[in-house]
């Protein structure tokens, strides 16, 4: 009788485990959680989605970056601020080749392309995704400045050193032409920063509109994207249904590297991404 009540409490036990383990998230790593890991040790740095692109020959989804990491420098004189040919060596910019993304990372950010969709500032990581530069560079005084433009709005204008931001940042970006709008940084600022992702007020920052237009992704006919939109989200939830998630649901920010540290070694388990 004994020997029965045991079997069947280890039965209890087995199934309960069991229950416990279907339920712990399974993690898809990517390759925005290498680059977290590898620049662990930099302070301050922006990740930008440059490019995005689907091959159906092998059902496979990807992404390109560009990151710029701020290098530690001495006060820069006004001369080379306004240095226009010598680009900046207190900022160091790397771009990646071409990384798979698993279909949940892909339709994560498939609204974002030529947005900061990661940074670190004095340590501190944010995964909210926002308008290229516009949470480290613009309103810094260190890279530039608000000028009043004929019109009367006023924008923000880089030093003659990071003229080239202007061209990663925004180029001639929704007409403008000059800078981002004062009102906009101010939205972003009070409102979204370190909160949420920023759009902008009429969602006009990000894949649909914006400087992207040499990219391969904006060379796209049109259905291709919409059949590829379609696709990857019906693949994301089909995984999302089966307990895989990705880093940035689980966390979108974190306050220290150590601590994401920890939590990327667990995500480790999800198979995607290189």
């Amino acid at each position: 009788m004994r020997l029965i009540k045991y079997f069947f409490l280890l039965t209890i036990c087995l199934l309960i485990n069991a229950c416990g383990a279907s339920r712990k998230p399974k993690f898809v790593k990517s390759p925005i959680d290498n680059i977290i890991t590898k620049y662990i040790d930099k302070n301050n740095y922006n990740v930008i989605l440059a490019d995005m692109d689907y091959k159906e020959d092998t059902d496979k989804y990807f992404h390109k970056y560009r990151i710029l990491i701020e290098e530690s420098k001495p006060f820069l004189t006004k001369e080379e601020l306004n240095d226009t040919i010598n680009k900046p060596t207190d900022v160091k910019i790397v771009n990646t080749d071409w990384k798979e993304v698993s279909p949940i990372t892909f339709d994560e950010y498939k609204n974002d392309l030529g947005m900061t969709i990661l940074s670190k500032k004095n340590g501190k990581l944010d995964k909210n995704s926002a308008p290229a530069g516009v949470n480290s560079y613009v309103g810094n005084s260190r890279y530039g400045e608000w000028r009043t433009h004929s019109n009367g709005n006023s924008f923000w204008a880089f030093y003659g050193r990071y003229r080239l931001f202007s061209d990663l940042f925004y180029g001639s970006r929704y007409g403008y032409g000059y800078g981002y709008p004062r009102n906009d940084w101010n939205d972003y600022n009070r409102n979204y920063r370190n909160k949420k992702s920023y759009y902008g007020s009429s969602n006009k920052y990000g894949t649909k509109y914006g400087s992207n237009t040499n990219t391969s992704w904006s060379k796209k006919p049109q259905t291709f994207k919409s059949r590829v939109n379609s696709k990857v989200s019906k693949s994301a939830s089909s995984l999302k249904s089966r307990g895989y998630t990705s880093s940035k649901s689980y966390s979108k920010t974190k306050r220290s590297s150590s601590r994401y540290n920890r939590s990327s070694s667990r995500s480790r388990s999800g198979g995607f991404g290189k």
